[in-house]
């Protein structure tokens, strides 16, 4: 990877040598401009890091405010500046800049726009605010003001929300690349734990949406009930790097622990709070014992479960600590220790989260405001549910979203969704004609299960049937946030679908769950893959979008695999050898055209499997796996907000590079083997993705 410059409104290539560019879903122009080992941009220099890269950039440091600042894993200062037009921030305008000891720019990150007047907004920050709600799903109800700080209004929350909304004056890139004033909005839902940020125009229209929705001992699981019984294992105590003041702090209860790093605490009501009870721990002996045959919400494995939440959500900071997320780049911390970064934002870490089954969940809002972390109880891979048709009873799987389906269920007459562009029984576009009243029946494929079953609710269905379209007799819990889906559906099999025919009257009902559910806080892979989210937010910026939702998700099983080191990803809590991903990771036999833009997760482990492939090249290489998680951590440092495929390569490829470029061969075969090598690119739209696979590598990492 040698020089270049990318602009991506009208794609320019410049430099000494021009790699891939791929847009994104940002309005803004990327330009990327990167070194070989041993190249600088510019040369030495005794300006504050902000100076040198307006210089670089050939425009005045007025209006770029410093964000973050801090050494990397390399030695390198990593500075992050905001853009200010008359006063206010524009949203997705900011630079990035990795600069020598020497005052010598390495690598240089630009989406920073012309400096031009920008019309303030004059709507109404509450009317903005309404407006968002409105958009969200959330009830009509006024919310007084708390108070102003700048730019940023808080408002008092309602009951459906878990904090105080804000809505901040901004600016704005438009889709002809004009400056406009606008708000940003937070919500953040007490129920789901879904944070948006809401972009809107002067007139209250909605622009875009982002969900940014991880001296003591403690006797735990270090990986999972399937690979080892439970281990006393001592806490660090103070003095160490990662944290400095021991994993305590605080008064501790057995089902509420409280740390510098994560305050973990039972949720089983789902009210966003720890719960009432347990008992007083005065000398950091987090020991109950947790009894498999019996349920997770018996008294002991209630405390057992938060502390191996606990437990596991220290190991991942410290972990990560050591391979780069410090307190610099953004890691959540109560106290940061003068080294840099926003505190005051510990992990808010909830045991068996009453609100959901069958999941987790990682918010992530902006450094100095603390994340949440929401960890379910899950039922394995059995049915949880139920369809009759013709007095046959069929198993079924519920869906994360929409309404939860009573004992007593929905009658209704199942119909065919049917709607006019390509696959006609997909429901990825409007229904012709009226469901009213029906349960709706829909092929899985093509679009996201949210889009599916909001058209059939559109059309009047009361609840929907969704059939696998793969797997034989496979279902899992269809995955998504939307508040404004209201009506429940589930998924049945693919042999189960062939068997359903419309007009049978069908009753849909839930089950009673297995007599023994499974805890999410046991399963290392759930509570990594969480936190890793938090992790590629805190570094890299926006994640949301169909590639950059895809590389979250990714990002996060990779987190996962390399600190526990093994191809499959939460075995335990969801009840099957093989994992929750449709393949292990290990002979992954997707590549990058088979991203469709359709679901983050099943396109996210195309980018797992290249890290994965990686890890075996380095394993094979007796390169260590720390050196590869340092790289992947690093990489991040060098990778814009919303990303491609090919920007997270890159990424890596720059933190190679600055280690001399020793393992830029390896990281070109991985990617390459995925369909991301030389001249592969990544675009997302609002309708889809366009993918341009290549299989190439370098001349000089060629065979």
């Amino acid at each position: 990877m040698t020089n270049f410059r990318v602009v991506l409104s009208g794609v320019i290539l410049s430099g000494l040598a021009a790699c891939s560019a791929s847009s994104t879903e940002a309005p803004v122009s990327l330009r990327i401009f990167a070194t070989e080992p041993g190249q600088k941009l510019t040369a030495p220099s005794s300006s504050m890091p902000v100076e040198a890269l307006a210089g670089f950039l050939g425009r005045s440091s007025t209006g770029l405010v410093v964000e973050q600042s801090g050494v990397g894993a390399d030695g390198v200062t990593h500075v992050r500046v905001a853009q200010e037009l008359g006063g206010v921030r524009v949203v997705g305008a900011s630079a990035r800049a990795a600069v020598l000891p020497s005052g010598a720019l390495v690598h240089v990150i630009d989406t920073l726009v012309p400096e031009q007047p920008v019309r303030a907004a004059t709507l109404p920050a509450s009317e903005a605010l309404r407006l968002a709600m409105s958009h969200h799903g959330y009830a009509a109800v006024a919310m007084g003001e708390r108070g102003r700080a700048g730019n940023v209004t808080t408002f008092e929350p309602t009951a459906e929300l878990f904090n105080a909304p804000t809505v901040e004056r901004v600016a704005y890139v438009d889709v002809l690349g004009a400056v406009q004033g606008g708000f940003l909005v937070q919500t953040w839902s007490l129920k789901k734990n879904l944070l948006h940020h809401t972009l809107l125009a002067e007139d209250g229209t909605v622009v875009s949406v982002e969900l940014r929705t991880n001296n003591d001992a403690y006797n735990v699981f270090v990986e999972d009930p399937l690979k080892g019984g439970q281990a006393v294992v001592q806490g660090p105590g103070a003095g160490n790097v990662e944290s400095p003041a021991g994993w305590l702090s605080g008064t501790q209860l057995s089902t509420h622990i409280v740390g510098n790093n994560v305050n973990s605490y039972l949720d089983a009501d789902g009210n966003n709070r720890p719960d009432r009870g347990g008992t007083s721990i005065t000398n950091g002996q987090f020991l109950s014992v947790i009894d498999l045959t019996q349920a997770p919400t018996v008294t002991a494995n209630r405390a057992g479960g938060v502390q191996n939440l606990f437990f596991l959500n220290n190991v991942a900071h410290d972990t990560l600590y050591r391979h780069g997320f410090n307190e610099a780049a953004g890691n959540f911390q109560a106290n940061n220790f003068g080294k840099g970064g926003s505190q005051n934002d510990p992990v808010q870490a909830e045991a068996q989260d009453g609100s959901g089954t069958d999941n987790a969940n990682f918010a992530t809002p902006a450094d100095g405001q603390k994340p949440r972390m929401q960890m379910y109880l899950w039922t394995g891979t059995g049915n949880t549910h139920e369809v009759l048709a013709n007095a046959t009873s069929y198993g079924a799987m519920g869906a994360e979203f929409g309404a939860a389906l009573s004992t007593t269920g929905i009658t209704g007459t199942m119909a065919a969704m049917t709607d006019a562009v390509g696959a006609t029984d997909d429901g990825c576009e409007a229904n012709l004609g009226s469901l009213t009243g029906k349960v709706a029946l829909v092929q899985r494929g093509t679009c996201s299960f949210l889009i599916k079953v909001a058209n059939a609710q559109a059309a009047g269905a009361t609840a929907v049937i969704v059939i696998n379209n793969q797997g034989g007799d496979a279902v899992f819990a269809m995955g998504g946030t939307d508040r404004k889906v209201k009506i429940p559906s589930v998924m049945v099999s693919q042999n189960t679908g062939a068997l359903l025919v419309a007009g049978t009257v069908a009753t849909e009902r839930k089950k009673a769950q297995q007599p023994l559910m499974i805890d999410g806080d046991l399963d290392s892979d759930i509570v990594f893959h969480e936190y890793g989210h938090g992790l590629s937010w805190r570094m890299i910026g926006g994640m949301s979008g169909k590639l950059a939702g895809a590389i979250g998700e990714g990002a996060s099983d990779v987190v996962a695999f390399l600190i526990d080191g093994d191809d499959k990803v939460g075995e335990y809590a969801y009840g099957n050898p093989n994992g929750i991903r449709r393949y292990p990771y290990a002979g992954y036999p997707l590549t990058y055209g088979a991203v469709t833009g359709a679901e983050v997760h099943d396109d996210g482990e195309v980018y797992a499997a290249a890290m994965w492939r990686l890890h075996e090249l380095f394993d094979a290489a007796n390169l260590p796996n720390d050196t590869l998680l340092t790289l992947f951590v690093d990489g991040m440092n060098y990778t814009p907000a919303t990303p491609a495929f090919e920007h997270m390569r890159d990424g890596m490829l720059q933190a190679s590079n600055n280690r001399g470029g020793a393992y830029n061969c390896l990281i070109w075969k991985a990617f390459a083997e995925r369909g991301v090598g030389v001249g592969a690119s990544g675009t997302a739209t609002s309708t889809g993705v366009t993918i341009v696979e290549s299989f190439a590598v370098p001349a000089a990492c060629a065979p």
